[in-house]
């Protein structure tokens, strides 16, 4: 099936209607694309329909934040076409790349992309735990969770309590990209195995009386074992 991703246009409308509820809770466009980034990596993918309280904050109470229902309709696939870009790109293998918004000096900080990312992880946090504890995997966290964390309110939270320095920042920044094509391959073969443990005890279940079901060939399981930012399409 042919993908069309968004247009610059498009993705510019999003960002607009985005920072118009700001005020009221919404989640930035940079925030958006982590948030959906992790609900796509992660255990059991939840789309955007599910979620529009958290992304729009008050404003999804709000009777008079869309005029008409075709505004309205007009957002939800801007939404559902970033969600499927991302989905495109994780699903067909190709190199992730964040959206990353430079602040008024031009800088790239990352941390709100990091944060919505964290956010959507909460949403499934007990299956989340797999890749924590899995030491070797959960490697992959590591630059993301330093982001997410580095201004937490509670000093102990942050995995650094001098200032980051420029070239620290890179690295993080760098690491987004392998890390999340890393995130996803981890769920996806934990879903597979799943999927074929299933496919195994149905088997099992369905076979005529007195003959034993064959086994299902199980794919090949990712131990979970122990603990622990696509630069580019900057704006």
């Amino acid at each position: 099936m042919s993908h069309a991703p968004l247009s610059d246009n498009d993705y510019q409308r999003l960002a607009d209607t985005l920072a118009r509820f700001r005020a009221l809770g919404a989640m930035s466009l940079e925030t958006l694309d982590g948030f959906f980034t992790a609900l796509l990596c992660g255990p059991e993918p939840i789309k955007p329909a599910e979620v529009l309280p958290l992304i729009l904050g008050e404003a999804f109470d709000d009777e008079e934040a869309f005029h008409t229902e075709k505004q309205l309709e007009q957002f939800v696939s801007l939404l559902m076409g970033h969600w499927l870009d991302i989905a495109h790109t994780l699903h067909a293998g190709e190199p992730f790349q964040p959206w990353l918004d430079a602040d008024e000096h031009g800088v790239v900080h990352g941390n709100a992309w990091a944060e919505g990312f964290s956010e959507g992880m909460e949403l499934l946090n007990d299956d989340w735990g797999l890749l924590f504890e899995d030491e070797e995997q959960a490697q992959a966290l590591v630059p993301i969770m330093a982001l997410a964390f580095e201004h937490h309110p509670d000093s102990e939270m942050r995995p650094y309590l001098e200032t980051v320095d420029p070239a620290q920042r890179g690295e993080w920044l760098a690491a987004i990209s392998p890390s999340v094509g890393a995130i996803y391959r981890f769920f996806a073969a934990v879903r597979e195995q799943m999927a074929a443990e299933i496919a195994e005890a149905e088997a099992e279940n369905t076979a005529p009386e007195g003959e034993a079901a064959k086994p299902a060939r199980a794919a090949g399981k990712t131990s979970p074992s122990a603990k622990p930012a696509r630069k580019g399409r900057h704006r």
